[in-house]
């Protein structure tokens, strides 16, 4: 093989490893059907404990506990993005430099 040959598919080679990477990277961002079934997923449990142990709403720590995990929730979700949007500049960031 020649040169330019061996330089080519060098070449093919490290732009086909940088679009499998940018491709991983679009297919790990977070979407809205996540969080939906998360928070569906989350609603579900709580109606199956309640049907199993009626008896846990009637008491009102399980209000307290409940209002906490929402909180705790939506906490987490507000840092995740928060955190997500930071990793979008920072690929944005590399993106301009290349």
């Amino acid at each position: 093989m020649d040169k330019d040959k061996v330089e080519a598919h060098s070449l093919f080679n490290s732009m086909q490893k940088k679009q499998a990477l940018l491709d991983e990277f679009e297919k790990l961002r977070p979407n809205w059907k996540g969080s939906i079934i998360r928070f569906a997923s989350m609603v579900i449990a709580m109606a199956f404990i309640l049907f199993i142990y009626p008896e846990v709403a009637q008491q009102p720590v399980s209000y307290v506990f409940l209002i906490l995990i929402f909180g705790m929730s939506s906490e987490l979700h507000a840092e995740s993005k928060r955190i997500n949007k930071r990793i979008d500049a920072l690929h944005k960031l590399l993106k301009d430099d290349v």
